[in-house]
């Protein structure tokens, strides 16, 4: 079987969550891992110095979208010494496709990770079947 062979049945499965976008204006992209569990998909993303009231989770046509704002770490009347830290803000989007429950996304921060559970559908949910 050659390699376009094997792209094309693997694309044949049921869609959860696609390849992503990012914001067109200036922002830091989150490193995020996407984890496939029986029963729902897992988006961690690293989102570190962003307090939890400046992440916002929206879902709006098909697109799960993730930011955040790091506040300015200066105070008036510092005098930086040595800048290495940059202040701004987090952005990044997936599409979410068939098979997954969107009514049930929860989303929790903690220590900069942002966790998104994304249950899946029943439909695309593994079952046991009963033997007779």
């Amino acid at each position: 079987m050659n390699k376009e062979q094997k792209v094309a049945k693997r694309d044949d499965r049921p869609r959860t969550l696609q390849t992503e976008t990012i914001e067109p204006e200036a922002a830091f992209v989150p490193q995020v891992d996407v984890i496939e569990k029986k029963d729902c998909i897992e988006v961690l993303a690293d989102m570190p110095g962003v307090p939890r009231e400046n992440v916002e989770a929206t879902l709006e046509e098909g697109v799960l979208s993730i930011s955040g704002k790091v506040p300015p770490c200066r105070e008036e009347g510092m005098s930086l010494q040595s800048g290495e830290y940059e202040s701004g803000d987090f952005y990044r989007s997936f599409a979410v496709g068939e098979g997954l429950d969107t009514d049930g996304i929860e989303a929790t921060m903690q220590d900069g990770v942002l966790r998104l559970r994304v249950p899946k559908s029943q439909q695309y949910k593994p079952r046991r079947i009963e033997i007779k």
